[in-house]
């Protein structure tokens, strides 16, 4: 195994928890929440990082398909005339998927990680299968710590590291 991909997976075992600490109590009335217009809320982060883990897998040949994927297709950005599926269901999809996708992140090969990918991953120039995981990984600490930020704003505890 290449220990780029064991070194990843340490930090996709770290967000998965994480995850679900920022969501810890949340109420649904507070999941809905917007500070403004302009930003998301914690049920929008906590679907659209269940639906990047969806559409990784797709990626690398998993078939599983979220119950969300047409609410959060193509990296759609937050609509206002949407209201968001609770956060129950939401972390099912993300218990569903992750041990799933994990098993086949470890299945992978150093030539399925330099594999060329269809598109150029932001700061990573010319991408391969390896850089597209790398920044979904890094993806994920922007959108886990925006949900710990919510937490805090809305009166909640600081997420948990433990």
């Amino acid at each position: 195994m290449d220990l780029s991909i064991v070194r990843l997976l340490e930090q996709y075992d770290f967000h998965t928890k994480l995850y679900q600490n920022c969501l810890e109590d949340i109420r649904p009335s507070d999941a809905q929440r917007r500070v403004t217009l302009d930003t998301n809320h914690i049920a929008w982060l906590a679907g659209n990082l269940v639906s990047v883990r969806y559409q990784l897998g797709k990626s690398i040949g998993l078939r599983e398909q979220s119950k969300f994927d047409e609410i959060f297709k193509n990296q759609r950005p937050i609509q206002n005339h949407i209201t968001y599926p609770d956060l129950v269901p939401i972390r099912e999809e993300w218990l569903r998927i992750t041990p799933i996708l994990r098993e086949k992140l470890l299945s992978l090969t150093k030539e399925d990680l330099l594999s060329d990918q269809p598109f150029d991953t932001p700061l990573l120039g010319k991408s391969n299968l390896l850089n597209t995981i790398t920044f979904i990984i890094h993806r994920e600490s922007y959108s886990i710590g925006q949900m710990g930020l919510l937490r805090k704003i809305f009166g909640y505890e600081a997420m948990q590291y433990n």
